[in-house]
């Protein structure tokens, strides 16, 4: 068709429909080839591959009862605080009515109903329909005790003595099997076969899954297709859980690392005072004030050896701080109010925030709040997935062959 001046439109557009088509062909021809290539082993080294694949099979043989319980674990603790609160209503919840009652007003009343003994330590939770903790340490010989206090009547709702601790239980297997530094290194070594088998599992079977996931279209999908295609698309958690579990495991060894390689320095640790002085100590209502006007903008989160010797500690976050406690932590002479030592999540040296800010944040799942957090519990649940179907595979495969023979992956 002419446009009035005797050209004509139509050809160019033929002309562009026609490399449109062109390129989509090159692109399947492209895809198919890549497809090919690796059906074939011709991207693996078939010596390389014969070493992964027998080293994956013995990885996930050896791991996948801890690995599959490790990964149920890890879906629980991102959403804690709501189990702990969900499983502990009666020392967790509170009616909000105004404001709450000073901490020093708080102090001095549970102080009363326990003669004999003096605050040492409260907990601050986030939300205001959440009761205070308040722990106190006995005069003389006695035992310590926690107690859940209503902060806007100061009323005492209980002892946490006997609270249901199955998710603390829960989050104490997930980091040391509850047997302390030995389950620690154990849960550190789970964290190195975790990533082993997250690159082996990746480099053998990463072409067909990234293309076209055998396991979509099909009636009935067997522990091969779950295996692989979920393994897959869940490999960037798996490495991800992996790396950031073992800098949770030796997280000063990592700021040490990063503060060196960035050429900042670790700041200096306080010193402790040599012996107790004839000054009062400062009411928690004090230390607070000091602490808030310390780190303007960020909320207290917990107050710690109150009444002591040694220079308070107040646990602040910013409202950028996902971390449940907060890194931002203010030092505080009890006696004197002299501010001993003061570290922000915002000023910290750069090895600080990785290895104890954003790597937790990063593992938890609280990087950018109740999203991030969903997405790490369904990723937390892939883990039993693919502990449970690795063996399953390579057992039907025995089953059906009637002999031990690896599989190849075709």
């Amino acid at each position: 068709m002419e446009n009035g001046k005797g050209n004509y439109t139509v050809a160019p557009r033929l002309f562009k429909a026609r490399i449109l088509v062109q390129s989509a062909a090159h692109v399947r021809i492209l895809r198919q080839a890549v497809e090919k290539s690796f059906r074939e082993n011709q991207f693996l080294p078939m010596t390389l591959r014969k070493i992964l694949l027998p080293a994956h099979l013995v990885l996930g043989l050896v791991s996948f009862v801890f690995l599959a319980i490790l990964g149920v674990t890890g879906s629980l603790i991102a959403f804690e605080s709501e189990i702990d609160h969900w499983l502990n209503g009666k020392l967790s919840w509170v009616q909000p009515r105004g404001e709450p009652l000073s901490l020093a007003e708080l102090s001095a009343r549970t102080e009363q109903r326990h003669p004999g003994s003096r605050v040492s330590a409260i907990f601050l939770p986030s939300d205001s329909n959440v009761a205070y903790s308040i722990q106190l340490r006995p005069v003389g010989p006695g035992k310590s005790g926690t107690y859940a206090v209503n902060p806007y009547t100061g009323d005492e709702l209980g002892s946490t003595d006997t609270a249901n601790r199955f998710i603390r239980n829960v989050h104490q297997f997930h980091t040391n099997l509850l047997i302390g530094p030995r389950g620690k290194m154990i849960t550190a070594a789970s964290a190195f076969v975790l990533l082993g088998l997250s690159v082996s599992g990746l480099v053998l079977w990463m072409p067909g899954k990234l293309w076209k996931p055998s396991v979509l279209g099909r009636k009935r999908a067997g522990s091969y297709e779950w295996h692989n295609v979920v393994g897959f698309y869940a490999s960037i958690f798996m490495l991800l859980f992996a790396i950031t579990g073992l800098v949770v495991h030796w997280d000063d060894e990592a700021r040490v690392f990063i503060n060196r390689l960035a050429g900042e320095k670790d700041p200096e640790q306080p010193k402790r005072a040599a012996a107790p002085r004839k000054t009062a100590a400062l009411d928690p209502s004090q230390l607070l004030d000091i602490a808030m006007k310390a780190a303007p903008g960020a909320r207290a989160t917990g107050m710690l050896g109150i009444g002591g010797n040694s220079p308070v500690r107040v646990m602040m976050k910013y409202p950028e701080d996902r971390t449940p406690a907060g890194r931002t932590n203010v030092l505080i002479d009890g006696r004197t109010g002299e501010i001993v030592s003061l570290q922000t999540s915002r000023t910290a040296p750069i090895g600080t925030r990785v290895a104890k800010l954003w790597n937790r944040e990063i593992h938890t799942g609280d990087l950018c709040g109740l999203p991030t957090r969903i997405l790490s519990c369904v990723a937390s649940l892939t883990l039993p997935l693919l502990a449970i179907t690795g063996p399953l595979m390579w057992l039907g495969r025995l089953r059906r062959n009637g002999k031990w023979k690896m599989a190849d992956g075709k």
